[in-house]
């Protein structure tokens, strides 16, 4: 059984890996239709994504180590947290239970505190222009986005995101309750500003 549950955690994190793209290519193509024009195709981000990796590389000259472990540690962050919180499955994984709501949205963080520290070390004025820009959305977004995963804990009474999940099935009448929908539409407006 154990090598069964973590092969489905592998599954989650390749799954999640290969269709979060799609995801944006339609999140990207729902805004464009909310502002009544067409927008791109579906798979747009996977044509960006293919023609991102047969770009050149360019390092400024100023760069220090920070800017090469930058992505590294913004690309572990995001597939970290499909190990630590179950996504794909309303039961939890050998790993879920070591990471809870908090602790999944401090690691995101953590990945784009990276980018931001790599815009930084760029030298580049655009590099630091882009990272206070970052960072105005981070003081603006975080604590909204705390206060609703906070929300959320405190009506379920658990941080471990199965446990929500469990208690969204087994009472429906809370996923419904005015609390439970101001967190949601909370969380769908901090999406539209992330």
């Amino acid at each position: 059984m154990a090598g069964d549950a973590i092969l489905q955690q592998v599954f989650q994190v390749l799954a999640i890996l290969v269709f979060s793209p799609l995801l944006q290519g339609f999140i990207v193509t729902l805004e464009a239709r909310i502002e009544r024009g067409r927008g791109p195709a579906l798979i747009q981000p996977y044509r960006d994504l293919f023609k991102l990796f047969h770009k050149e590389q360019l390092v400024p000259q100023s760069a220090s180590l920070v800017f090469w472990l930058a992505p590294i540690v913004a690309f572990t962050a995001m597939l970290t947290v499909p190990l630590l919180i179950p996504v794909l499955t309303n039961y939890p994984l050998p790993l879920s239970d070591m990471g809870d709501i908090l602790g999944g949205g401090l690691i995101l963080t953590l990945g784009g505190f990276g980018i931001l520290l790599a815009g930084l070390d760029s030298g580049h004025p655009y590099g630091g222009l882009g990272s206070s820009r970052e960072v105005m959305l981070a003081i603006l977004a975080e604590p909204t986005l705390i206060m609703v995963f906070i929300g959320i804990t405190l009506l379920a009474r658990s941080m471990l995101p199965f446990v929500v999940n469990h208690l969204l099935v087994a009472q429906p009448s809370v996923f419904w309750s005015p609390a439970h929908l101001l967190l949601v539409a909370a969380f769908l407006i901090l999406l539209t500003v992330e």
